[in-house]
């Protein structure tokens, strides 16, 4: 039996293809990879709103290429000797792609609760009386 729920990935026509390729090689020209797949300006938001798992999809992927890049650049930052320029700027932005693509630093917080348990002592309970409506006194 086949899972009907598991998401279908939807096929692109050959100008949202041209579009999403388009896009990541500018560097995420919008404008520009509209007008190389044949898009008017304003199908903008229509056209962004359709291709967009696609689009997250492949960010991800590029993501994780680009991670090896990142860890080798991690590593040579510890046999630099200070003559590499901005050399602190492309470790921070290696130590983020690495903590995009889930390989960074892990961050854990830990919770110091005191917990006071108190006992409330509540009084009985008075037994349910019944009441009686009189026939009569109701019509």
């Amino acid at each position: 039996m086949a899972n009907n729920l598991a998401p279908q990935k939807r096929e692109l026509t050959e100008k949202q293809e041209i579009f999403v390729d388009t896009l990541l090689q500018n560097g995420g020209n919008v404008t520009a990879a509209m007008s190389v797949a044949g898009y008017k300006p304003n199908s903008r938001q229509w056209l962004v709103r359709s291709v967009k798992d696609e689009i997250l999809n492949r960010t991800e992927h590029l993501l994780a290429l680009n991670s090896a890049r990142a860890a080798q650049r991690i590593i040579s930052t510890i046999d630099d000797d200070g003559t590499e320029p901005r050399a602190e700027i492309k470790l921070k932005a290696a130590e983020s792609l690495l903590n995009r693509v889930g390989l960074g630093r892990k961050d854990t917080v830990q919770h110091n609760v005191t917990a006071l348990h108190g006992v409330v002592l509540l009084p009985t309970k008075k037994p349910v009386q019944e009441v009686v409506v009189n026939q009569q006194e109701v019509e």
